[in-house]
C-alpha cells in the first residue's frame, strides 16, 4: 500500500472526529426508527475510532525516523520490525524530530489509561446504585404494581425510575400511584422494564466507559448524548406496543407538568445510576413527537449513508493494519543482545 492510503484512512479518522456531531445529529430522524440497533452501531463507531487512531500511530512509527531513546542495536531492531509489519510503503523513511518511541508508546498509553478510568467509572456507577438503592430502601417496601415487582417509596413526588437490576430494579413512588391512571401506570411500568430487559444500565455503563474524557472530541461528545435518548425510545417502543401510543403519550406529558424528571435531593447524587421515565435531561429527539408522528428519514439517508461510510472506511484501515501487527506480536523479532 502507499502512503496515499494512510493518508487516506488519516483523513476519515479526523473527518469522522470532527463532524461527527452534526452527522450524528442530522442522522437522527434514521437511528430513532431501530433505537437499539442504532445505539449499538454508535457505540461500535467509537471502538473502531479508538481502534484506528491507536493502529494508525503504530503504522507512522513503521514510516519514520527520528530521534532515538533506546540503544543503538535495540532501536534498530524495533524499527526494522515496525517497517516489515507496516502496510504501508513511502520508499523511504519519513524523518520527524519525535521519537519512533512515542509514537508506539503514547497511544498505549493512553489506551492504558482509558482502560484504568473505565474501570473506576464502573466502579463508582456500582457505588451510586448502591448508594441509591441503600436510600429508597430506608423508606420503600416490595410490592406487586400492575405484574411489575417495585420498590414503593412514600415520595409525595412522582417519580419512576430503574436502577440496575441487581442493585433493586423498579422504584417509584406514591406520589405516582396518586397521579396516574392505571392504564398510564402500566404504561410508565412497561418502560421501566424495557429498560430492565434490554439491559440499558450495561448500555450506559459501556457508553461511559468509550468515551470518558475523550468527550472533548465532537463524535464521542455527539455519540455520548444520543445514546441515553434513544434508549429511552426503545423502551418508548416496547411501552406503547404493550399499552398503547395514547397511554403512553399522556403519561409522559402529565410526568413533565409535573417535573418528575427532577428527583429528590439525595437521589439527585446519582443521575448515571438512575433510568428515569421522562429521560435524561438536554436535548435530544422529541420522544412524543415521534410516538405521534415520527420524521420522515428520508432527510437523514445522505448523513447516515455518510457516517457509515466513513466507519467502514475506519474499520476495513483497522483491519488491514491490526493483522501485520498481530502476526508481529506471535511471531516476534529477536534482538540481539
Amino acid at each position: 500500500m502507499t502512503v496515499g492510503l494512510f493518508v487516506l484512512f488519516a483523513l476519515a479518522l479526523v473527518v469522522l472526529a470532527l463532524g461527527g456531531r452534526r452527522l450524528v445529529r442530522w442522522s437522527t430522524p434514521v437511528l430513532v426508527r431501530a433505537p437499539r440497533l442504532a445505539s449499538a452501531l454508535l457505540l461500535g463507531t467509537l471502538a473502531v475510532w479508538s481502534v484506528a487512531a491507536v493502529v494508525l500511530s503504530v503504522a507512522l512509527a513503521g514510516l519514520a525516523r527520528g530521534p532515538q531513546l533506546l540503544a543503538g542495536a535495540a532501536a534498530d531492531v524495533c524499527q526494522r520490525c515496525l517497517s516489515a509489519a507496516s502496510p504501508f510503503s513511502t520508499g523511504g523513511p519519513i524523518h520527524l524530530p519525535v521519537p519512533m518511541a512515542v509514537l508506539v508508546m503514547l497511544p498505549l498509553a493512553g489506551t492504558a489509561l482509558m482502560g484504568a478510568l473505565a474501570v473506576r467509572g464502573l466502579l463508582r456507577r456500582a457505588a451510586s446504585s448502591r448508594s441509591v438503592l441503600a436510600q429508597v430502601r430506608t423508606t420503600g417496601s416490595r410490592t406487586v404494581v400492575a405484574g411489575h415487582p417495585v420498590l414503593l417509596v412514600p415520595d409525595r413526588a412522582p417519580l419512576a425510575f430503574a436502577l440496575p437490576r441487581r442493585h433493586g430494579g423498579i422504584v417509584i413512588s406514591r406520589g405516582l400511584l396518586d397521579s396516574l391512571p392505571s392504564r398510564e401506570l402500566r404504561a410508565v411500568l412497561a418502560h421501566e422494564q424495557a429498560h430492565l430487559a434490554q439491559h440499558h444500565h450495561t448500555v450506559l455503563a459501556v457508553l461511559a466507559a468509550l468515551t470518558g474524557p475523550l468527550r472533548i472530541i465532537p463524535l464521542f461528545d455527539a455519540v455520548a448524548t444520543t445514546v441515553p435518548h434513544l434508549l429511552e425510545i426503545a423502551a418508548d417502543d416496547v411501552s406503547r406496543h404493550r399499552s398503547g401510543t395514547p397511554a403512553l403519550a399522556s403519561a409522559l406529558l402529565r410526568l413533565a407538568e409535573v417535573g418528575a424528571a427532577a428527583p429528590s435531593a439525595p437521589l439527585a447524587t446519582a443521575p448515571g445510576a438512575l433510568l428515569h421515565a421522562t429521560g435524561p435531561a438536554g436535548s435530544g429527539p422529541d420522544r412524543i413527537g415521534h410516538l405521534v408522528s415520527p420524521a420522515a428519514a428520508r432527510s437523514a439517508l445522505v448523513p447516515a449513508t455518510t457516517l457509515a461510510a466513513l466507519l467502514a472506511v475506519l474499520a476495513l484501515s483497522a483491519l488491514t493494519l491490526v493483522a501485520p501487527y498481530a502476526a508481529l506480536l506471535l511471531d516476534g523479532c529477536a534482538v540481539p543482545l
